[in-house]
């Protein structure tokens, strides 16, 4: 007998956009995984096919909305449908990955329909996997990255005789945890105190642009308010291009030694960067938000689950041109660490309590900038595999509310690659190419010169 449950605060977040901006392009996640050896396919397709019994949240369903507007989420017994095998090896690995990213744009459309698609593929240059794409309600990007390293550890299981993986997290079981948590009043009560207090604190947040001030002065001409602090989301043109930018393994390195010897964490020594960028191009702006994604896995059962847990809050500081660059990464790092406490709360309360306090427009934000920091790369952890080379690309939903949404994720040979997605309706190429070259030299800079303030380094670079 089918249990019906509410959506988590997660998967509201993700649900609400489709819901708001009627397409489900905002909310999906695809990636293409491969190994350049000869596979199996037939094995490869009994494993995937035995993955969706292991992984219960990839047979997650939505029900209709009811007369309230509420949908609530099922688990089905079993995937129906065949896992295909697409052959795309006489195509270069560019036109296959284009492909690829048109199969990531195709939406999940529907009610009671399955939500995940794999398909086994054949790429160029001797490489073959699988792609798969899924709603981002069923799954984030660590829930991927466990769902393939398993799905391969039953592959060299039956393939070669190795040890059958340890089973997963039930996700059901998870999920009922997660919602009692959620249920808790007096948890509540605390969460939601910690957010008003923020804005107790500081006030109504001021956006900022990464093409500058321009862009919030158009927005206060638009609406006829010279103290407007917010500017407005695009939603008539959603469509994005991704651009994409290596870090050698080496200036890497010295990020992660940076990190480990400051006891700092590299997420928030990317907000730093791109805040102090946002406060360069916005004449010093002081007051910076940036949206930060955090992947709500602490606890073994939370890794392995799978589901959808991360959750987006707006990470606020106000830093004077004066402090030094350590100590606005250690104010990020406080900020973030408070946060942290009280991330089981919805998203969509702090945004509905700051447009009660200030009566912004309807479709505007404070935030144009939102990091994800992924420190788990696709890459498959098994000892058979592990010689053999690897190829795994993230794939773009197609559309954003967002207008700039960077996912900064490590690389199997030890560097970085920052992935800017960015939409076209205002934005180009070019503004990716500054944004990543200024966040380059104002992290190197301060890395090499910590004790240097963020107005010095903001003037040298």
């Amino acid at each position: 007998m089918k249990k019906y449950y509410p959506l988590t605060a997660a998967q509201k977040m993700h649900h609400n956009w489709i819901r708001k901006y009627k397409t489900q392009q905002v909310s999906g996640v695809s990636v293409a995984a491969s190994l350049q050896s000869p596979l199996d396919f037939g094995l490869l397709k009994k494993c995937i096919q035995l993955e969706f019994e292991r992984y219960g949240c990839m047979r997650i369903r939505f029900t209709k909305p009811d007369e309230n507007g509420e949908v609530k989420q099922y688990i089905a017994e079993k995937q129906t449908g065949d896992i295909p095998l697409t052959d795309l090896s006489g195509m270069s690995m560019s036109e296959a990955d284009r492909l690829m990213q048109q199969w990531a744009y195709e939406t999940f459309d529907g009610d009671d329909i399955p939500l995940c698609d794999v398909t086994m593929v054949r790429l160029p240059e001797g490489y073959n996997g699988f792609f798969i794409h899924m709603d981002h309600r069923l799954i984030d990007s660590c829930g991927i990255v466990v769902m393939i390293n398993d799905l391969m550890q039953l592959y060299t299981h039956f393939r070669f005789g190795s040890g059958y993986p340890e089973d997963l997290a039930d996700f059901e079981e998870v999920l009922q945890k997660d919602l009692k948590r959620a249920g808790n009043e007096k948890r509540f009560a605390k969460d939601k105190n910690f957010w008003d207090a923020q804005l107790d604190a500081l006030g109504e947040p001021l956006y900022s642009d990464i093409q500058g001030p321009s862009v919030l002065e158009e927005a206060r001409k638009r609406h006829g308010d010279r103290r407007l602090r917010a500017a407005d989301i695009e939603l008539e043109d959603l469509f994005v291009e991704v651009k994409d930018y290596y870090l050698e393994p080496e200036p890497t390195k010295n990020l992660l030694i940076f990190c480990m010897n400051h006891q700092l964490s590299m997420t928030n020594l990317l907000l730093l960067g791109i805040r102090t960028y946002l406060s360069k191009v916005n004449g010093g702006q002081e007051d910076i938000t940036v949206q930060n994604f955090i992947s709500r896995r602490s606890t073994h059962a939370e890794w392995t689950s799978g589901g959808s847990r991360t959750i987006m809050f707006p990470c606020r500081t106000v830093i004077p041109a004066e402090m030094d660059f350590i100590s606005a990464a250690y104010e990020i790092q406080n900020v973030q660490n408070r946060i942290y406490m009280h991330s089981n709360y919805d998203p969509a309360l702090i945004e509905d309590e700051m447009r009660r306090r200030y009566h912004t427009p309807e479709h505007t934000t404070y935030e144009s900038c939102y990091l994800t920091y992924q420190p788990m790369p696709v890459k498959m952890e098994n000892p058979h595999l592990v010689n053999i080379p690897q190829h795994s690309k993230w794939f773009a939903n197609g559309a954003a509310t967002k207008k700039m949404y960077l996912t900064v994720s490590h690389t199997e040979n030890g560097g970085m690659n920052f992935s800017y997605h960015y939409q076209t309706a205002h934005l180009e190429e070019h503004d990716m190419e500054l944004l990543y070259y200024y966040m380059m030299r104002i992290l190197f800079k301060g890395i090499a010169e910590p004790d240097m303030s963020i107005g010095e380094i903001m003037k040298q670079v």
